[in-house]
């Protein structure tokens, strides 16, 4: 079985969706871009595990978004929108964005904090009853804006927080092509820090112009991540619990397509 905390496979895709992203749990993200709302519905319709990646859209509907019950919405990408600051800045939520936090409270949906801004994050650790990131690195590793510094490492792992690895060579490396060393450097030091319970892969799949080895195949990536993890002297129970349970038991743990959900994770 193949995880994945956040894939942007529906900003890019027309049509139907790989069988793979049916059969396995792959959190599919619709990103604003230019789109409408109306026209980011129809394509969460699609998603058998849906989420929101920037929702400041001018037609925003609340119901209409409570309605796709999303696993997780990131409130905004790395600029300004109605609800707050990206990774550009270092101001924090707006009163909109605050009210949102509340009503995804209410409705059992998670507040992701990737893209968001210090003050942001702040603000969503305060307020947001389940909060997770999807998709980052570590700035301790290497120095990006998007990356998470250790004292927001701190306060994800002191709630127990789900954290996605990002496959984003530039969050990585200067060089944007990175290899799986990289990517495994990433996963080691969130785990030597605050072990392999509230660790999973978010790829950034379709987001992201350089993945790990230049790859978008899932068989690929979590086949040498689990050959050089156990180089290292990980467990297979550790391992597996990186690359899909963690995810799975958030998936089982959320309040969408539960039956679905559970047919995955007979797989």
């Amino acid at each position: 079985m193949y995880s994945d905390f956040h894939n942007d496979i529906l900003t890019c895709h027309s049509g139907e969706l790989p069988k793979e992203y049916y059969d396995n749990n792959i959190i599919t993200a619709v990103f604003r871009g230019n789109r409408s709302f109306k026209d980011a519905l129809k394509l969460a319709e699609k998603a058998v595990l849906p989420a929101f990646e920037d929702v400041g859209y001018e037609d925003l509907d609340i119901d209409e978004l409570l309605r796709i019950k999303p696993l997780y919405v990131t409130l905004t990408w790395n600029g300004e929108n109605r609800f707050g600051f990206g990774c550009d800045s270092d101001i924090g939520l707006k009163p909109e964005g605050k009210a949102l936090i509340k009503i995804l409270n209410e409705n059992g949906i998670a507040v992701d904090c990737a893209h968001i801004s210090k003050g942001g994050f702040k603000d969503i650790i305060e307020s947001a009853e389940n909060v997770v990131n999807s998709h980052t690195c570590f700035s301790a590793l290497h120095k990006h804006k998007r990356n998470l510094d250790d004292w927001q490492l701190d306060e994800l792992a002191s709630r127990g927080a789900l954290v996605g690895v990002a496959c984003c060579g530039y969050f990585m490396t200067n060089e944007k092509h990175c290899k799986i060393s990289d990517f495994i450097r990433e996963i080691d030091y969130f785990s030597e820090k605050y072990g392999c319970d509230n660790l999973a892969i978010g790829t950034d799949f379709y987001g992201c112009d350089f993945c790990v080895e230049d790859t978008f195949d899932y068989e690929k990536l979590y086949a040498l991540t689990s050959s050089e993890l156990s180089g290292l002297g990980y467990r297979k129970d550790e391992i597996d619990k990186v690359l899909f349970k963690n995810l799975l038991k958030f998936t089982k743990n959320s309040h969408i397509k539960q039956t679905a959900v559970d047919e995955i994770g007979k797989l």
